[in-house]
């Protein structure tokens, strides 16, 4: 049976409160004594229970990590991969720990941070999801990866989605196309909004309208096969389309290929994530890196800093992306009867 503070203080002779200060480096405690105590704890295997120190001293050095509902379905996704190296690599530097949180379909993510708060074992909690954020009074710091709606009174790290998505729309103008689609596009995530009205924002300019028959949702190559078959046989028909993450570009130049249309011969893809899915992917896909791994170091940086108190809420911190061409944009013919 293993050893318990109790064991090592009647072996000693003291008191279980003088075993814990003495194994805690205390200045109350003799140099001999805990030394001799330290010694016993040695030989009895013992190791004092780190969890049930933080708790009494109201610091745990653990910081809660809340996944969208669905953790199973995302951690597929490579872009959560990649925020969770980051958080953890600027957790372990400073010696803090990280728990994960998910919801699932009969508890919220919402409701499941709402727990972890209540339960005391964390001191602060970055989601992954604007949408997921607690009330402002929450009882631990919380950041926020994603831009939230009362951003003006929270801590949060993003990258600039509108402009993101302008760009990505714009190098599509800039190769000639007109008839440009969206695919990946939920009213409930911020930052798919956002992205829609970069694109417009781009295409306006340049007087044209988002067509709204050429406005998908993810999941759109699964659920509305039918709708996407038909919207490509169109003479007027979109010559290229921005993705929302790699992998809905992947998807969808897999269901283009099965109605006899090429990318980029026939429709031109850009995407968002820069995953290596992406990049092996022939052809490699035209992206928009945001570059996941630093919105996970930005995010945990900030919780530490207002945990230390060198930084006070609200604040954020924007992480620049980067637009990749590769091969899946070329500039299309002038005389092509398939754009606008």
């Amino acid at each position: 049976m293993k050893a318990t503070i109790k064991d090592v203080a009647r072996v000693a002779g003291v008191s279980p409160s003088t075993v814990s200060r003495a194994l805690h480096g205390s200045d109350r405690i003799s140099e001999p004594m805990r030394r001799r105590i330290q010694q016993i704890a040695r030989e009895m295997d013992f190791h004092p229970n780190q969890m049930a120190r933080s708790l009494v001293n109201r610091e745990t050095r653990i910081i809660g990590i809340v996944f969208p509902d669905d953790a199973g379905m995302n951690l597929g996704n490579p872009f959560y991969p990649a925020v969770l190296q980051g958080l953890g690599h600027a957790a372990s530097n400073e010696r803090y720990q990280m728990l994960l949180i998910t919801g699932s379909k009969e508890i919220p993510a919402a409701e499941a941070a709402r727990a972890a708060m209540d339960s005391g074992y964390v001191s602060g909690l970055i989601l992954l999801t604007a949408e997921d954020a607690p009330p402002l009074e929450a009882n631990v710091p919380v950041v926020v990866i994603g831009h939230p709606t009362d951003a003006d009174k929270r801590c949060y790290v993003d990258n600039n989605n509108v402009q993101a998505a302008y760009d990505a729309a714009k190098h599509l103008l800039e190769n000639g196309h007109r008839s440009i689609g969206l695919l990946g596009f939920e009213s409930k995530y911020v930052f798919t909004a956002d992205r829609r009205r970069g694109v417009q924002q781009a295409l306006q300019e340049a007087g044209l309208q988002l067509n709204h028959a050429w406005l998908f949702p993810a999941g759109a190559c699964r659920t509305q096969a039918e709708r996407l078959r038909e919207v490509f046989a169109q003479p007027q028909r979109p010559t290229a389309v921005v993705c929302m993450d790699d992998l809905m570009a992947i998807e969808l130049a897999r269901t283009l290929r099965g109605f006899g249309l090429l990318v980029p011969q026939d429709v031109s893809l850009i995407s968002f994530n820069n995953t290596e899915l992406g990049r092996y992917h022939q052809p490699a896909l035209t992206t928009i890196d945001v570059h996941p791994y630093q919105l996970g170091v930005k995010a945990m940086q900030l919780m530490l800093e207002i945990l230390s108190g060198k930084t006070a809420p609200p604040a954020a911190i924007d992480v620049p992306f980067t637009l990749i061409p590769r091969d899946s944009v070329i500039k299309l013919n002038t005389g092509s009867k398939t754009h606008a």
